[in-house]
């Protein structure tokens, strides 16, 4: 059985975690087509197989229709059957990336459309990019022991992707420029000016930097044969089959209110969490306002804010923060269309509502995917979401797969290790707690020395009985100690030394073996040969 909290980043260079392995993904997706064909759950009237059908069409035809604007190649794949992964349009580790060449291996093995969300209702968190330091002429063991920050743009506070224009094109354009002072001693070359020159390409038809980096990432997949549909979440959230995933959570929104928190709690115990903001934070209840797990913003004012809901009689009131929305009419049962069609029309009034980490998997999984590709991170948050699944709908969702790898950058690894820093640390205490062990044999010509050593040695020997015969041995041996310690001086200076070089090295050490350095920062054939025997 699948535990996901308990699933851990390969710690191995090249290697990949799966889970489950690769070749039973087969029989996990057949079962999955299965419970879905024979599931009776009814939204708001309507069969869930039939959304679940319409869902697919809709996704299919909005990624055609991006992936046209945007000018690319669009591969010829049906609605039978969707494969789903994503992440946010950063510059993200190739842990991350093999993602998308395992979901078109696996689509194509298991006939199956391989879609990749972009997830651009999520905010950008840097317009750094991090990298280990490197200078001409100066050893690992003199670099700083932090990775370097170098900006592609001004830094504006968190934005939505789908709203994050590039501030400074003069900026954004000298980077990889930049990044060479800092690479030029490195023993590899990366591949980030290819990779920018194709970004700086994308430049030209969209001033949005996720789309930027997204669309240079599509072009270089497709070179090495990964060609998957690709869709944005921001485009999702405008379609009919989201406005009938939310009007059927506003329709019993005080009961998935109650069911939200009460699995958030459990998870918490569960794992012994003790932040009230992990896995995700409650929602909200004030004044009859109750928070949906929704971001919502008006456009052009792109800071996120919580979506609020009332209830009423005469319709649902909706707020983000603290500032007034749109109000949606009463969602009847039997007659929801006319509450569909006024939140389709949400955006066109000038509110954005977006989803949220677990609305957007609990919306794929259920009204899409036959099969959701995770990561670590997003499978940890998705033992939640089955939890939310099973008290709110009465339904188990499809089951996933968790995959995720580790490539190091090609760094020559340095001659030390943590256990020689141990061993080093022990002799410096030995030397400072035993220093007659480590006379040498010109302190020993010193017949001071000599003879301090030998009566330490006899007061080691010596075994009082009684408490004051111990203190008294206890206030000896503290006295020869330290009486020794000036004949070490040299050797406790040089062993410091030693010791201060030895974690410095592993400190360079573990900097260069991160596994959470971007993509473009690795050479171009060795990132190909980790990520595409997953195509087949």
């Amino acid at each position: 059985m699948l535990v996901p909290h308990a699933l851990q980043a390969p710690r191995h260079n090249r290697t990949v975690l799966a889970e489950p392995p690769l070749a039973q993904v087969g029989q996990l997706l057949a079962g999955n087509r299965q419970r879905l064909a024979q599931n009776t759950l009814e939204i708001l009237g309507r069969p869930l197989t039939d959304l679940r059908r319409q869902t697919r069409q809709v996704v299919v035809h909005t990624a055609r229709v991006y992936l046209e604007q945007a000018g690319e190649p669009v591969p010829s794949f049906d609605d039978r059957s969707l494969l789903l992964a994503g992440h946010q349009p950063e510059l993200f580790h190739p842990g991350v990336w093999i993602k998308n060449f395992a979901l078109h291996g696996l689509a194509r093995l298991h006939r199956a459309t391989p879609v990749n969300l972009v997830v651009d209702n999520d905010t950008a968190k840097s317009t750094a990019l991090s990298l280990p330091p490197g200078e001409k002429n100066s050893g690992p063991a003199d670099a700083f022991v932090r990775p370097l920050a170098v900006p592609f743009d001004q830094w504006a506070g968190e934005v939505p992707y789908e709203e994050r224009r590039v501030r400074d094109e003069e900026l954004f354009a000298s980077l990889p420029e930049r990044v060479r002072r800092i690479t030029s001693a490195w023993p590899f070359k990366p591949m980030l000016p290819d990779f920018w020159a194709e970004v700086l390409r994308q430049a030209e038809r969209t001033p949005l930097l996720g789309e930027r980096f997204a669309a240079a990432r599509r072009t270089l997949e497709r070179r090495w044969g990964c060609h998957n549909l690709e869709v944005p979440v921001s485009a999702l959230c405008r379609t009919e089959p989201f406005a009938w995933f939310v009007c059927h959570v506003l329709a019993d929104l005080a009961r998935f209110h109650e069911v939200y928190n009460a699995c958030v709690r459990a998870y918490r115990r569960r794992h012994g969490l003790r932040s009230r903001n992990h896995p995700v934070p409650d929602l909200t209840a004030e004044d009859g306002w109750l928070e949906v797990p929704l971001w919502a913003w008006h456009p052009g004012q792109p800071r996120r804010g919580r979506l609020l809901a009332r209830p009423g009689s005469d319709g649902i009131q909706l707020r983000v923060g603290q500032e007034a929305g749109p109000k949606l009419p009463p969602i009847s049962l039997t007659h929801p269309e006319p509450a569909v069609r006024a939140w389709l029309e949400l955006e066109g009034r000038g509110f954005k509502v977006r989803s949220r980490a677990l609305t957007n998997t609990l919306f794929a999984r259920l009204f899409a995917a036959d099969l959701f590709l995770h990561g670590i991170g997003g499978g940890k948050y998705d033992e939640l979401t089955d939890e939310i699944a099973r008290r709110f709908y009465g339904a188990e969702l499809p089951g996933f797969l968790v995959l995720s790898g580790t490539l190091l950058l090609p760094f020559p690894a340095l001659p030390a290790r943590p256990d020689q820093c141990l061993r080093l640390a022990r002799h410096l205490r030995d030397l400072h707690c035993n220093p007659q062990r480590h006379l040498l044999n010109g302190d020993l010509a010193d017949p001071t020395a000599r003879a301090l050593a030998e009566r330490k040695r006899d007061w080691i020997a010596h075994q009082p009985r009684d408490a004051a015969g111990r203190r008294e041995r206890y206030q000896e041996l503290k006295r020869l100690t330290r009486q020794l310690h000036p004949y070490l001086t040299d050797q406790e200076r040089q062993l410091h030394q030693t010791l201060d070089g030895c974690r410095q090295t592993v400190r360079v050490n573990a900097l260069l073996q991160r596994r959470d350095y971007a993509f473009c920062l690795f050479p171009k054939a060795q990132l190909r040969e980790f990520c595409t025997p997953l195509l087949s």
